[in-house]
């Protein structure tokens, strides 16, 4: 059996229904971190029933149960533990145990530098989007033809869970903006973080949540984006 690895991002829903188009037989696998913003959890089912196709859920524990046990550790560019224990633990083992021949992944033709990014574990990876020579736009049309593009897009710049230190500004501002709760819980951690003194660092370089949430227009120009991107399993 074939399976796609899928996060209700535009890569990997366009991956979905183009495999659906050419008449493939597959499986889906979605990682859940309990970190996923709620738009994912209405996109999903919505897309497993269009395409008639079993979606299996997998975990490697909540987030917050390992932010709890790493003593309030925000993860970083340099302490990914969220990526490995949340997102390629849980969906390597599922695909051991199922005996997966091959799983998709939505790497678009037009990020090649991503492609030799992926793979581990023995696993037999391939990625049918840059095959095809999709690239972001396409990806997008692809997921608008069938109301399938996730609505998060309206105001972020990718999907991510909702406390990904790999947000820009503008993204933590949209969250404050359409889900102020989880902007609250993640504003928490991070005080929660600086308070057991483990470590010196909060989600993002140079500014709290706390600081972002409080800042003018002046101030938000002066405040650093982070560096780098969101891992790619997480994004697609």
């Amino acid at each position: 059996m074939n399976y796609v690895c899928v996060s209700g991002g535009a890569d990997s829903t366009a991956l979905v229904l183009l495999m659906w188009e050419r008449g493939e037989d597959f499986e889906m696998c979605f990682s859940d971190t309990g970190a996923e913003l709620p738009e994912v959890y209405w996109l999903l089912p919505r897309l497993s029933k269009l395409v008639g196709k079993p979606l299996h859920v997998v975990s490697g524990g909540s987030f917050f149960q390992h932010l709890v046990s790493y003593g309030y550790m925000i993860p970083g560019p340099r302490i990914r533990w969220c990526t490995r224990l949340l997102k390629n633990v849980p969906q390597d083992e599922f695909f051991k145990r199922m005996n997966a021949d091959r799983v998709a992944v939505g790497i678009r033709a037009d990020e090649p530098r991503r492609l030799n990014r992926l793979p581990r574990g023995g696993i037999s990876f391939y990625y049918p989007l840059a095959e095809v020579g999709m690239d972001k736009k396409d990806a997008i049309a692809m997921c608008k033809k069938y109301d399938m593009l996730n609505p998060i897009y309206e105001w972020r710049s990718n999907l991510s869970c909702f406390c990904c230190f790999f947000q820009r500004k503008s993204d933590w501002l949209g969250l404050l903006k359409h889900h102020p709760t989880l902007y609250a819980v993640a504003e928490e951690w991070e005080k929660q973080a600086f308070a057991t003194g483990k470590q010196a660092w909060g989600w993002n370089q140079g500014y709290t949540l706390e600081q972002l949430r409080k800042a003018d227009q002046r101030q938000l120009k002066l405040l650093p984006e982070p560096e780098g991107e969101p891992c790619l399993i997480c994004s697609i």
